[in-house]
C-alpha cells in the first residue's frame, strides 16, 4: 500500500486545489493529513473536501519535520510520499515515484514546476564548501531518473523501511527548511540512491507559508543552514571553508539577508539536540517578529531610508519661472536661456554628479557595514560553539 502525507499549517487557501489534484491521482493510496495547529480553518476544509482522509489535528506546531515524523508513525504504506499543501501533482505523479522506489531507489523527488509551468527544481544541488543549496533547472530532461544531492521536500518519497532505519526527519530543523537535505544526505551515507524522477511532475508555489525571500524565510533558512553546517562539518571545514564562504556571500547578499543573518548568527549555533518546547516557542517568536518587520535596532533601516530620500534630491533641476502674465514668463525664460543657462547648467550637472557619487559611496559603505556585522556575529557564534564542544579543540 502507498501512503500520501500532507502537512498543513494555515493552508486553508491552498489545500482545496491540492486535494482536488490528489483525487485525480492514478492508483490506490492512503491519504493522511496532519494539521500543525493551524489558526485558520485548514482542518475544517480537509474534513469537508476529503472525508476519506485520515485527519490528525495537532494542538502544537511541531514544524514540518516534526509533523511528518508524527504522520509517518501512523502510515500503513510500504512507500510514503510527501506532498506540500501548495503543490498540485499531475495524475501520474505518485505512480512515477513509486515505480522508481520499486526499482531500488532510496529517496525519490519530483520535477517541480512553477504555477506558470516554468521549471522550479530538478533536484537540489548542494555546494560542499558554502553549503548553499540551489534548485537545478539546467538538467537535460529525458525519461530516466538521475542522481541528485537532494530532492525538493514539497514532493518526495521513500520506503517505510528506509525511514525507520534512518530515524525519520531530524526535527531539530525547526520549523522548516533543510530537513530534506539532511535526510537525503543520511540516505546517501547509508548507501542509498537519491534520484530525481522527471516523470513525477508537480506544480508548486514555493515558500507560500513564509514568503519567498522574506525576512521570515531568511531567518529560518539561515538558522537551519548553520545547524546543518555544525552537524555535518568538522571544525577545520566549519571555520576554514564554510566561514570564509559565508563572509563572501554576505558581501553581495541583499541587505535584508545581511540584517537577518546578523540576528540569526547573534543567537549562536543552534543545538543539535531536539529543541524543547521553550526553544521552539523562542524560534517561533523570532519568526513572528520577522514576519511583522521587526528587526534589531541596527540603524541600517533608518539609514537606507535617509539615503533613498537623499537620492531623490541629488539631481538638481532647473527652476522654471512662472507668472500670471504669460508673456512675462516667456520673456524671463528666454532671457535666462541667453544670459545664464550656458554658465549655470554645467555647474548643475557637476553638482548632480557629485551628489550621486556621495550617495552611492554612503550606500556602499552602509551595505559593507551590514555585511561585516553579520560576519562578525557568525565568527563569534562559531568560536563559542568550538569552546562548548571540546571534541573540536584538537582538530586542525
Amino acid at each position: 500500500m502507498l501512503t500520501i502525507i500532507i502537512i498543513t499549517y494555515n493552508s486553508a487557501a491552498q489545500i482545496g486545489a491540492c486535494l482536488e489534484a490528489v483525487a485525480q491521482l492514478e492508483g490506490e493510496y492512503e491519504l493522511i493529513v496532519l494539521d500543525n495547529a493551524s489558526r485558520d480553518d485548514s482542518a475544517a476544509r480537509v474534513r469537508q473536501l476529503a472525508p476519506q482522509a485520515r485527519l490528525i489535528v495537532e494542538t502544537e506546531n511541531w514544524g514540518f519535520a516534526g509533523g511528518v515524523n508524527r504522520a509517518v508513525a501512523q502510515a500503513g504504506g510500504e512507500y510514503v510520499l510527501l506532498l506540500n499543501p501548495d503543490a498540485l501533482p499531475d495524475p501520474g505523479w505518485a505512480a512515477a515515484l513509486v515505480g522508481a522506489l520499486e526499482a531500488g531507489a532510496g529517496v525519490v523527488g519530483s520535477q517541480v514546476l512553477e504555477p506558470d509551468g516554468r521549471v522550479q527544481s530538478l533536484g537540489t544541488a548542494l555546494d560542499p564548501i558554502s553549503l548553499l543549496t540551489s534548485h537545478r533547472t539546467d538538467v537535460p530532461l529525458g525519461d530516466a531518473a538521475f542522481v541528485a544531492d537532494a530532492v525538493h521536500g514539497a514532493a518526495m518519497g521513500f520506503s517505510s523501511s528506509l525511514w525507520a532505519r534512518l530515524g525519520g526527519f531530524d526535527a531539530g530543523f525547526f520549523p522548516a527548511y533543510w530537513e530534506e537535505v539532511d535526510f537525503c544526505r543520511r540516505a546517501a551515507e547509508a548507501g542509498e540512491r537519491v534520484l530525481l524522477v522527471p516523470g513525477a511532475v508537480v506544480r508548486h508555489a514555493e515558500a507560500s507559508s513564509t514568503g519567498k525571500y522574506s525576512a521570515e524565510f531568511y531567518g529560518y533558512y539561515l538558522r537551519n543552514r548553520l545547524r546543518y553546517a555544525a552537524k555535518w562539518l568538522p571544525w577545520s571545514k566549519l571555520w576554514g571553508s564554510f566561514r570564509p564562504a559565508e563572509h563572501a556571500r554576505l558581501a553581495t547578499a541583499p541587505l535584508l539577508d545581511r540584517r537577518v543573518a546578523r540576528l540569526v548568527y547573534a543567537g549562536g549555533v543552534p543545538v543539535l539536540t531536539l529543541p524543547d518546547a521553550a526553544e521552539r516557542e523562542r524560534i517561533r517568536q523570532v519568526g513572528v517578529a520577522l514576519r511583522l518587520g521587526t528587526l534589531p535596532a541596527d540603524g541600517y533601516a533608518a539609514l537606507f531610508a535617509q539615503l533613498a530620500a537623499a537620492q531623490q534630491n541629488a539631481v538638481h533641476a532647473e527652476t522654471e519661472f512662472s507668472s500670471r502674465f504669460g508673456a512675462l514668463a516667456r520673456f524671463r525664460r528666454a532671457w535666462n536661456g541667453v544670459a545664464t543657462r550656458w554658465y549655470v547648467r554645467p555647474n548643475f550637472d557637476q553638482q548632480t554628479r557629485y551628489n550621486l557619487a556621495v550617495q552611492r559611496a554612503l550606500s556602499a559603505f552602509a551595505e559593507h557595514e551590514a555585511a561585516r556585522a553579520a560576519a562578525d556575529a557568525l565568527d563569534f557564534a562559531l568560536l563559542a560553539w568550538r569552546t562548548e564542544h571540546s571534541e573540536f579543540r584538537g582538530e586542525g
